[in-house]
């Protein structure tokens, strides 16, 4: 953990490479969230067909879902949704300039009892808590 969901609209003006985005993302989320680098897990959708507001306008979105477990401080959440709001911020900065662009990050608090994953090398039982 954490899962880093990022979904940004086909009208983005940046052409961001996800790689690279989520290379500048995962250090400054741990330091912030007292993460390990190597619980990221990270992936990038570009939505192609979405629909924002009323239409007449030319609008975009790049949001970001921050899925951890529950327990972090508030003071902690905000400081990661902080972070985040920076990077992507300067990842996008056409978008911001050319569209009505939103840029949102939000932290989805996962439910450690009900999350179970399997690993590749795990032995026996094939679903364990995280």
């Amino acid at each position: 953990m954490p899962h880093l969901v990022l979904e940004y609209s086909g009208n983005a003006r940046d052409r961001v490479d996800p790689a690279v985005l989520f290379a500048e993302l995962h250090p400054v989320l741990a330091e912030a969230g007292g993460f390990r680098l190597q619980d990221f897990k990270s992936r990038a959708v570009r939505m192609d067909r979405f629909f924002i507001g009323d239409g007449t306008r030319e609008q975009s979105f790049v949001s970001l879902d921050v899925r951890t477990f529950a327990g972090k401080a508030p003071e902690t959440r905000a400081a990661i949704t902080r972070a985040a709001l920076d990077v992507l911020a300067r990842a996008f900065p056409a978008t911001l300039r050319e569209t009505a662009c939103d840029i949102s990050v939000q932290i989805t608090e996962l439910d450690r009892p009900s999350y179970a994953r399997t690993r590749s090398g795990d032995a026996g039982d094939a679903h364990r808590a995280a």
